[in-house]
């Protein structure tokens, strides 16, 4: 078969940077970002959240296609900021949105031990090397994306 092998969805190939700008010529203030091994997932929330901002004019997303696999997210703000700056502002609000739901589910986790019933256990019903979603590390370059764009 033609297709290409799995593990290419997720890795980055040694060269490409997880992040293309590109520059559009044809629209004033507007930037195209092509962003390396994501998908609809990541794109629909990113352009979502640029597009609640007042200073942008125009955010859309796109898959060139099904076999390629990066998202083309193009944004156009107004003159009193730039695509660069809204984009990261998105990130980082994510970001502290999720990592507040992240939190706010592993206190539950914690909090429901049925073996107890107050919770003083934390989630050790669950098994030996349970972490809940804080195990995840944040700090590592997947999650500072925002910061080295």
């Amino acid at each position: 078969m033609n297709a290409p092998e799995r593990h290419e969805m997720f890795i980055i190939p040694d060269g490409v940077k997880a992040i293309e700008i590109v520059k559009d010529p044809k629209m004033v203030n507007c930037i195209q970002f092509n962003i390396q091994r994501e998908d609809h997932t990541l794109a629909n929330i990113l352009r979502y959240r640029i597009l609640q901002n007042p200073q942008v004019l125009f955010a859309a997303y796109r898959l060139p296609h099904p076999l390629e696999y990066f998202v083309e997210l193009k944004v156009q703000t107004t003159a009193r900021t730039t695509p660069i700056d809204v984009v990261r502002e998105a990130i980082e609000s994510l970001v502290l949105e999720y990592g507040n739901i992240r939190s706010a589910f592993d206190n539950e986790l914690f909090r429901m031990d049925p073996s107890v019933g107050d919770g003083a256990r934390g989630a050790a019903w669950m098994g030996p090397g349970y972490g809940g979603f804080g195990a995840m590390d944040t700090s590592t370059a997947e999650f500072g994306a925002a910061r080295d764009m």
